[in-house]
């Protein structure tokens, strides 16, 4: 397990990621040289209560929209699939798709954002029609 560990810290190496935390639950095989490896990195690890699945509850609700929104509909053959699937969807679901929440706005669109009235509307598909887009060319 700690090598995966550290292949994870070297993926977030890789995509300027320093992680300052890891939140996870009481499974087994999380060890204690699984939990020094990320202190090593200067990453506090927090372990959730047992039976308290709430207390991850972000976590949890994003696992469960990727499951349902994407991976759903994917058998996947390789890692590298599954990274090209999981970086198309993740790129969308932050930077593209208006997020639900009470109070948070629309904090997806630029501060510049104006909506086109006028051009041709372009109709983007990624991940075989998984992630649809919609767009309005400047006439």
């Amino acid at each position: 397990m700690t090598q995966q560990a550290r292949n994870t810290l070297m993926w977030c190496a890789e995509q300027g990621i320093t992680p300052r935390f890891l939140i996870r639950d009481a499974d087994t095989k999380f060890s204690a040289s699984f939990d020094a490896v990320w202190a090593s990195e200067a990453a506090r690890v927090i372990q959730i209560p047992h039976r308290a699945p709430n207390a991850n509850a972000f976590a949890e609700s994003f696992i469960g929209t990727i499951k349902r929104e994407c991976l759903d509909f994917f058998v996947c053959f390789s890692r590298s699939q599954l990274d090209y699937i999981l970086r198309t969807w993740v790129r969308h679901y932050n930077v593209e798709r208006p997020h639900r929440g009470r109070d948070i706005g629309n904090n997806v669109l630029q501060v510049d954002f104006r909506p086109a009235r006028d051009g041709p509307i372009r109709c983007r598909r990624q991940l075989g029609g998984i992630i649809t887009s919609y767009t309005r060319d400047t006439a």
